[in-house]
């Protein structure tokens, strides 16, 4: 495979897990475009200038690992936003047909205390 530094040279250095690696996807390539890559790793604390003296590739198992992170935090914003609007639409503590969660019987997302007295 060669030296290193040559590796650095034709792209076989991961951005993200600075490992070598044969097989992996450059940054900037119409494969990482159709996967979204420079979007999901605007999510990481890292920043990646097409001009940088760095690796501009990533590997497959960081591309795996990068979307189930993408995904999770997609997850977590949606969740977010029906949890806001559910509060919004109890005035009276009951659940409308307009709320996002109506018909979900988990007494945690009940704006109304327990009233059963078993504490």
């Amino acid at each position: 495979m060669g030296s290193y530094g040559r590796a650095i040279m034709t792209g076989y250095i991961c951005r993200l897990c600075s490992e070598q690696k044969k097989k992996v996807i450059h940054l900037y390539s119409y494969k990482s475009r159709s996967l979204h890559l420079l979007e999901k790793i605007k999510l990481l604390p890292i920043t990646v200038d097409k001009y940088d003296n760095l690796p501009k590739t990533i590997c497959e198992g960081c591309i795996e690992r990068l979307e189930m992170q993408y995904n999770l935090v997609q997850k977590i914003r949606k969740s977010n936003i029906i949890q806001r609007s559910h509060r919004i639409y109890h005035s009276n503590g009951r659940c409308p047909i307009e709320c996002p969660l109506h018909g979900i019987s988990d007494a945690s997302w009940s704006t109304e205390s327990d009233s059963t007295g078993d504490d």
